[in-house]
């Protein structure tokens, strides 16, 4: 499986998304840019966000989106060659990316058998907490601790495949059994016991040894009878396995040669195809086109209003009263209104003066007896008169006139300054749509001429007249070039299984006859064999003891009631703690035997990884039941533990750990995605180098994503083949 693209709303992440390659993908980013959060988005998705978690670092709260928005994801997978598309969103607050869905890419049609809770699992084949101390590397959290989930998980590697059971959850159920039923002076069985001091003193005790010898035997015998139905299970098991080996064979010869003839004969039916860069090309050619189309229609919509808007302006400037003149000619007109000048008052005021003068000399010359003299002066005082008020009736025409002129100058510069704005208005909407309609008929054909183009193209593999024919031209295209890669690619590693099931195969097996099918599971005989051994050990031992209690013992008295009553009570919590002592002691017989097959294995690999890292510094990893580390310098035996390693020594071995646990604990079928989280950061650059040629190779059986606050990985891994360097 591996990752295609993802959408994220989730935490400091908005709308952000991500496209990853197969292989090697290193996402640089600076500190506080989201990696961490990427990291835990990919665990969101495949396993869920938990609801049970409480305080302000649970997830839900912890990764809550910044901007309010609902916490929601998109995933595209590829898994065993299908494309699915894995989306969570969230319609409740309490149940943040609840809503689940997966459907096959490009469809509504959604993948039968997963969900919400299982969808990690059927993907990765893991359980999350065994996925957490495996495949998801933080620099935080390189260190692994003791699980119950990883216990399960390392065990059915061993053993058969059941995930159901943990060496640490089962002892401690059954220790807290034991010390209930007996412990020190407080258990169950010593109270009774001290009461039974006493009774035991009677004879009674002989008919009880006699029935416990009784059961015994029994016992004795069915145990026996078990044993021999295990070793014959057992013998059906083996049997099965050499047939179960010839038929997987005799299938994988069937299928390669099918996948052999099917990619042979969808080459030929293909004919000639283009190369997936040439694809590449005419599909972004198909999208820059079908932009460009919508750019033109956007643009011609905008042409249209524009002119729309120029013609709506033009109607209402018509009506105008000033229309059609320019700003020029309004202003001639307003030159034109000139108002007159009002006459100066002084010569009125002059003559006014004068004609008071000749009036009053006429009067003095009437007093003084010169009647000629004085009609002369009246005749001037007179004149004086009549000249005034002609001055004074000009300078009122004066005045209206001015008044006149001056309101017509007003009127024509109140309309001036509604009529000018519109009229710059209309001529700026004419520029505009002129504008709009040349960019629209140049992008018009630009469109044309890039279908042209397309048209030629693609003319030696198919013909085409149209934009929408050619896209699916290329889509046929594109699927006939993936399906015959994917024939090919399946015959070639049909070709690989059958090569390596021919290796596996016993030497000089020949097919038999079906022999009857086992009626228990292996994992029911692995768990049963040392139990029925270890009990039959037991009951002998038992009937040896009772056998010898029963003749040293004499005739029987009194107190059989209440005798008979505390036995039957102890009896039973004797045979129940016998029982899980047993239980126990079988139990911690299966785990030693599961740390002896594990525990050497694993600190061989982490070995490896780590001597890789350290250019050979160190050569074996000493590792305990509860992942506690110690390594040892090549030369010398003496293991130092972890804690009197450097920081950066203890992180690649830890690091290391992690690899070989991935390497033994991972599904191979599942090809389950590493995720690495700044976990090379204390890494000194030859060690550095060392651990990213290692994910180098091992991103050629899985897809790896390491987030890095630093540029040393890009730099290193610029240009090499399978590596795909990104930038947040």
């Amino acid at each position: 499986m591996y990752i295609r693209t993802m959408n994220a709303t989730f935490g400091k992440l908005e709308q952000a998304e991500l496209r990853l390659q197969p292989g090697l993908n290193v996402i640089c980013a600076p500190n506080e840019s989201g990696k961490s959060t990427w990291c835990r988005f990919i665990r969101s998705m495949l396993y869920g966000v938990s609801t049970g978690e409480r305080g302000p670092m649970a997830d839900k709260n912890r990764y809550a989106p910044w901007s309010g928005a609902p916490m929601r994801g998109r995933m595209d997978l590829t898994v065993d060659g299908a494309n699915f598309t894995l989306t969570r969103e969230t319609l409740r607050a309490g149940t943040p990316m609840g809503e689940f869905s997966c459907v096959y890419t490009g469809t509504a049609d959604p993948v039968s058998g997963l969900t919400d809770r299982n969808v990690g699992e059927q993907l990765l084949g893991i359980s999350r907490e065994v996925f957490e101390r495996s495949a998801f590397i933080g620099q935080a959290a390189l260190a692994v601790d003791q699980n119950t989930e990883l216990e399960r998980r390392i065990a059915a590697l061993i053993t058969t495949g059941e995930e159901k059971t943990s060496y640490s959850e089962t002892s401690e159920r059954l220790k807290k059994q034991l010390n209930r039923r007996k412990h020190n002076k407080t258990g169950q069985i010593p109270a009774l016991e001290r009461e039974l001091d006493q009774l035991d003193e009677d004879l009674n005790h002989l008919a009880e040894l006699q029935e416990q010898y009784a059961q015994t035997t029994r016992s004795l015998k069915e145990i026996r009878a078990n044993l021999a139905l295990l070793q014959e299970q057992e013998r059906l098991w083996a049997a099965a396995d050499r047939q179960e080996q010839l038929r997987q064979y005799r299938e994988a010869e069937e299928a390669a040669s099918a996948a052999g003839r099917r990619a042979e004969a969808m080459a030929q039916s293909a004919g000639a195809l283009p190369d997936d860069a040439l694809l590449a090309r005419l599909e972004a050619r198909v999208f820059s086109l079908t932009a460009d189309q919508q750019e033109a229609e956007r643009v011609r919509r905008s042409a249209k209003d524009a002119d729309d808007s120029y013609r709506q302006a033009e109607e209402f400037l018509r009506a105008q009263p000033l229309y059609p003149a320019d700003e020029q000619g309004i202003r001639d007109r307003l030159d034109q209104l000139v108002p007159p000048e009002v006459p100066s008052p002084r010569p009125r005021t002059a003559c006014l003066v004068l004609g008071l003068i000749a009036l009053i000399t006429a009067a003095g010359f009437l007093i003084a007896g010169l009647t000629p003299f004085a009609l002369f002066a009246t005749a001037v005082g007179a004149a004086g008169l009549v000249f005034v008020g002609i001055l004074k009736k000009k300078e009122r025409l004066v005045a209206a006139q001015r008044d006149t002129v001056l309101e017509r100058q007003q009127k024509l510069e109140q309309q001036a300054e509604e009529y000018l704005p519109l009229r710059r208005a209309t001529l700026d909407a004419a520029d505009e749509a002129h504008r709009i309609a040349g960019l629209a008929d140049a992008l018009c054909r630009r469109f044309s001429e890039g279908v042209e183009e397309l048209i030629k193209d693609l003319s030696p593999y198919c013909t085409v007249t149209d934009l929408p024919a050619a896209s699916v031209a290329i889509a046929q295209l594109r699927s006939q070039s993936e399906a015959l890669t994917h024939a090919r690619e399946m015959a070639r590693e049909s070709s690989l299984q059958l090569e390596y099931l021919r290796k596996s195969l016993p030497a000089g097996e020949e097919p038999r006859e079906l022999l009857p099918q086992p009626t228990m599971s292996r994992s029911q005989l692995r768990l049963l064999q040392p139990q029925t051994l270890s009990a039959l050990r037991s009951a002998q031992s038992r009937l040896d003891t009772l056998t010898g209690q029963i003749r040293s013992m004499g005739d029987p008295d009194d107190l059989i009631v209440r005798r008979d009553r505390k036995r039957e009570e102890l009896a039973q919590l004797r045979d129940e703690y016998d029982a899980i002592a047993l239980a126990m002691e079988a139990l911690d017989g299966a785990n030693l035997t599961l740390q002896s097959r594990f525990s050497p294995a694993l600190g061989a690999r982490a070995a490896e990884i780590f001597s890789a890292l350290t250019a050979g510094r160190y050569d074996a990893v000493v590792l305990s039941r509860d992942f506690s580390l110690a390594a040892e310098p090549s030369g010398d035996p003496t293991a130092r533990s972890i804690r009197l390693l450097s920081q950066g020594a203890a992180d690649q071995l830890y690091l290391s750990v992690r690899l070989a646990i991935c390497d033994m604990v991972l599904p191979r079928d599942k090809a389950v995605p590493l995720i690495l989280d700044d976990a090379l950061v204390s890494f000194d650059d030859d060690r550095l180098h060392a651990a990213l040629d290692y994910l180098l190779r091992e991103s050629e059986k899985r897809q790896i994503l390491l987030f890095t606050c630093q540029g040393r990985e890009a730099d290193y891994l610029t240009g090499r083949e399978n590596a795909t360097v990104l930038a947040l």
